[in-house]
Order: C-alpha cells, then sequence, then structure tokens
C-alpha cells in the first residue's frame, strides 16, 4: 500500500474518533453540543491530530488498510501514553544507609515496632 493511502486510512481512523463522539451527542438527547464544537481552534487542533495519526500509520509502515484505520483511531492513546512516559520522574535510589536487600517500609514498619502477619520469625 502506498505511504499517501496509509497516511489516508491513519486519518480517517482518526477522524472516524470525532465522528462517533459527534454522533453519541445527537443520540442522547441532549440539548446543546458541548462549546469545543464551536470553536476554531478545536477543529484545527483535531485536523492536525488527524494528521498526526496518517504520519503515524506511515511511520509504522503499516500495509494493511484496517490496521492504518486502527493506529488512527488509537493515535490520541498512543500520544498520552507516550508523553506519560516521558513526564514520569526516574525512580527514586534508596538511601545509602538502608541495606540493600530491604525495603524502606520494612524498615519502617519494623522500626515502629509492627510485625507484619505473614512472615514467621524462627529461632
Amino acid at each position: 500500500m502506498p505511504p499517501l493511502e496509509t497516511l489516508l486510512w491513519g486519518f480517517l481512523g482518526s477522524a472516524a474518533v470525532e465522528l462517533i463522539t459527534l454522533f453519541g451527542y445527537y443520540t442522547s438527547r441532549r440539548d446543546r453540543l458541548p462549546s469545543r464544537y464551536r470553536k476554531v481552534g478545536f477543529w484545527i487542533t483535531r485536523f492536525v491530530l488527524a494528521v498526526l495519526a496518517g504520519a503515524l500509520a506511515v511511520a509504522y509502515e503499516i500495509d494493511q488498510r484496517i490496521l492504518a484505520f486502527n493506529i488512527g483511531a488509537a493515535t490520541p492513546l498512543i500520544v498520552t501514553f507516550m508523553a506519560k512516559g516521558l513526564r514520569q520522574a526516574p525512580p527514586t535510589p534508596v538511601p545509602p544507609m538502608l541495606p540493600p536487600d530491604r525495603e524502606d517500609s520494612e524498615v519502617r514498619r519494623e522500626s515502629a515496632g509492627e510485625r507484619d502477619s505473614t512472615r514467621t520469625h524462627r529461632g
């Protein structure tokens, strides 16, 4: 499948998500659509997201129409997942005074005089 066709199927998959959302508002008997649908900025952003969806399908080298459509529909989730991965702070290292085989919570429990009922102590 040529890249332009892949891009188009990805674009359509992304656009279909918004179409289904709009359809849900019409069938839910609500009196008014959300205000975002009356804003030009929303439609520009949505168009750019759909183009990104098509580009992502091309980048994945998808060669089947239905897969390109699925990538397009899933693009908001894919991008959100990637963004969350970039924003997460690295894990904090264990302070040097703790032995490497003991967890911080275990040390706190023992210092407070609590005992874990699942552990057995043998003498």
